[in-house]
């Protein structure tokens, strides 16, 4: 999170909007949503046929439009949405638009700071990524854009998008490739037949994807080099947190799911399904989601599955700062399940979000929904009263507080509390 020490974390309690009041106002209120320093919360509004603005806190955006939509908070606290004025679509920052208008924008993106915001834009049948108000331009004519991400600095972007056009019923264009990956407006040599699962390392320098050259080869590409090896398919890749030419991705062989890392094969067992690999913090360890049988869902430690399973799902893992520890949501029997370590800790609950470990790693707190109310549970049991509505617990750079941010009684509070307390 974008200077999170910069953070009032001295503040214990900000009553910042009474949103029970917008439901009094607006004919309709949609899913609210809060900056990252919790200080703003806001929500898309109904004001009257056709017209749509955002409720801010105690205010609104001065001008209102006809459709509002994917509002979200950058990093650095400015509010960003899609609008449409006069049947064209553009984007919206803290109320003030931007002057191109498109055919369609959509999946905004931000940099670590929040300075560079980038969407996907549509002009004239034309796809591009636009960053900050200017189009990348592309010496090809990119016919449809799946995905894209830009790099924590925003200084790179890439996108995966279809850089060949096909006609209906096309199946030789097809097969020879007509997706690719561009970088920064210039797409790789070469086409494939699909490419997805793209991501980038931290430091922006190396770019990866899933890619299938044939009909029954996948492979993974880095920076456009593929891996030597094929499988008969592959999952999203990771990037090691510290090294960013050691690249780890699921695939599938001879009727299994491994982990492969740079192409080789590193864990000796192979699953029914592996997915969510995740590396700790330092990057000396590596969990993943699995399934030793159908329907046996569990979480493998540097190959090593728990000796507990789980009838349903298990999410994506998440280490201790440390590395020390490993905890997952896991769905069983109609219900959710805080487990870490194999071990289920408290009581089950009708939804679980992602997990926060204390910094000694001897407490674990989450978001929970119990019964139509939301509230903060401490190693999988309710600590905090009920919520209409509630945000992931965030703590403090040195450890000692909590920030939690929630809608009691129609009012949106947010709340400091030490650590000790909870």
């Amino acid at each position: 999170m974008f200077n999170i020490e910069s953070w009032d974390w001295e503040s214990k309690e900000k009553m910042l909007a009474d949103t029970a009041k917008w439901k009094d106002k607006f004919e309709d209120v949609w899913e609210p949503y809060i900056s990252q320093d919790g200080e703003k919360i806001a929500s898309i509004v109904k004001i009257g046929e056709g017209e749509h603005n955002i409720a801010v806190n105690e205010g609104t955006w001065e001008e209102p439009f006809e459709k509002i939509w994917y509002s979200r908070f950058s990093p650095d606290g400015r509010l960003t949405a899609l609008i449409t004025k006069d049947m064209e679509w553009t984007m919206a920052v803290d109320g003030k638009t931007w002057e191109q208008m498109y055919e369609y924008i959509w999946d905004t993106k931000f940099s670590a700071d929040g300075k560079i915001i980038a969407a996907t834009t549509k002009v004239d049948s034309v796809y591009g990524i636009t960053i900050n108000e200017k189009t990348l331009e592309c010496p090809v004519q990119l016919e449809s854009i799946a995905s894209h991400v830009i790099s924590p600095d925003g200084k790179i972007s890439a996108a995966i998008a279809q850089t060949v056009p096909l006609g209906q019923a096309d199946l030789d264009g097809f097969l020879k490739g007509s997706w690719s990956v561009v970088v920064n407006g210039k797409p790789w040599k070469n086409n494939f037949v699909d490419v997805y699962g793209l991501t980038m390392s931290n430091d922006g320098k190396n770019i990866a994807v899933e890619y299938r050259d044939s009909i029954c080869e996948y492979g993974i590409l880095v920076n456009e080099k593929p891996w030597n090896e094929k499988f008969a398919c592959t999952w999203e890749p990771v990037f090691h947190p510290k090294n960013s030419d050691e690249i780890t991705a699921p695939v599938r062989q001879w009727g299994q799911w491994f982990l492969a890392t740079n192409g080789r094969i590193v864990w000796d067992n192979g699953f029914y399904s592996l997915l969510y690999p995740t590396y700790s913090p330092d990057g000396n360890n590596i969990a993943a989601a699995v399934a030793p049988q159908f329907a046996k869902w569990t979480i493998a430690v540097n190959g090593q599955p728990w000796s507990v399973t789980f009838g349903e799902c298990i999410q994506k893992p998440c280490f201790s700062p440390d590395g020390r520890k490993v905890a997952a949501i896991a769905k069983d029997k109609g219900n959710w399940l805080l487990v870490v370590d194999g071990a289920v800790l408290g009581e089950a609950f009708d939804n679980i979000w992602e997990p926060v470990f204390s910094p000694n790693d001897d407490k674990v707190i989450c978001k929970v929904e119990k019964n139509g109310k939301y509230a903060i549970a401490v190693n999988g049991k309710i600590r905090r009263n009920d919520y209409e509505a509630l945000w992931n617990p965030v703590v403090s750079p040195d450890g000692t507080k909590v920030m939690i941010c929630g809608v009691e009684d129609g009012k949106y509070y947010r709340k400091v509390v030490p650590l000790s307390d909870i």
